[in-house]
């Protein structure tokens, strides 16, 4: 699983949509990725939620609307947009659409709502009052005004009361699944971030390994270049050239010192000799292949 930073917008809301199909029956698209509907029972009656998804879904939360009207605390005074079910007041981008519509259509079907055209009563007392707008605390339906008045100042009874209420306890089921989900891909980022490090430091050592692969390679190549450039057939033709020009110089310098009467007869011979034969030996060198040299330029012109 990727964490939620590797999703695009688009994913994200796809992401939505999907929980919205899985988490409820009944799902119609209406408009693609922006508006739905999902039908469902309450008491006998058919009745319909409509989902707007805005443009900056899922970064802002949808807007969610019942069919028929009718009376619910839920519900924007004189609308039958839901506006004050738990999951869009904490909604966030970590939120599941389809967990959302779930737990209003649960709540809808449990309040059992009624509707306009069969509610013919004129009661207006306060107590009916709060009777009507208790749906999601159906045990103040029973108490007096002075036991009502009672709930609002007492702090401990409105905890006590929301630490009883069935939809309150469903949100905190809800939330810490969310929380385990949430730790869960944290615990498998970790685990890749651990494999990535791994994976990184191998690339870095390959990198420096090529690094001084290539830097070996250039060394060898340079010391090759200059190989090349003294072994070459031309260089060794000249070479043999220098050494024959050498030995005569040599030859003529034992010469001059016989002349001179420097050296005996005996050691003039010897080495007038060997030096004349040896510039011979690398002239003739130098000249076969110098004839071999001429032939291969011809072969390849």
């Amino acid at each position: 699983m990727l964490p939620r930073n590797y999703y695009t917008d688009h994913d994200l809301r796809r992401r939505q949509i999907d929980t919205l199909k899985i988490f409820n029956d009944n799902v119609t698209e209406v408009k693609e990725n922006t508006e739905y509907k999902v039908e469902f029972n309450a008491n006998s009656r058919i009745m319909v939620i409509n989902i707007k998804l805005g443009a900056d879904f899922p970064n802002e939360k949808p807007a969610i609307f019942v069919h028929p009207i009718f009376n619910h605390p839920w519900l924007a005074e004189n609308s039958n947009q839901v506006v004050g079910a738990p999951g869009l007041l904490n909604y966030t981008l970590h939120s599941d659409l389809g967990r959302v519509v779930q737990a209003i259509i649960r709540e809808f079907q449990r309040s059992v709502p009624s509707l306009p055209n069969e509610d013919k009563s004129t009661d207006v007392s306060p107590q009916s009052h709060i009777h009507a707008n208790s749906a999601m605390f159906p045990e103040l339906n029973d108490l007096s005004i002075e036991e009502l008045q009672e709930v609002l100042d007492n702090p401990d009874l409105q905890d006590k009361l929301l630490e009883n209420n069935p939809q309150l306890a469903e949100i905190d089921l809800e939330t810490e699944e969310l929380m385990n989900s949430i730790e869960e891909i944290a615990q498998d980022n970790l685990a890749k971030q651990q494999m990535l490090d791994d994976m990184k430091s191998k690339v870095l050592d390959g990198i420096s390994a090529i690094v001084q692969m290539k830097m070996s390679y250039e060394e060898l190549h340079k010391k090759y270049q200059q190989l090349c450039e003294g072994y070459s057939p031309h260089r060794i033709r000249d070479c043999l050239k220098d050494a024959a020009l050498t030995a005569d110089e040599d030859a003529e310098a034992i010469a001059e010192q016989f002349l001179l009467g420097n050296i005996s007869v005996e050691t003039f011979v010897l080495k007038f000799a060997e030096k004349r034969a040896l510039g011979q030996a690398r002239r003739a060198r130098e000249e076969r292949l110098g004839h071999q040299l001429a032939q291969l330029d011809r072969a390849t012109t």
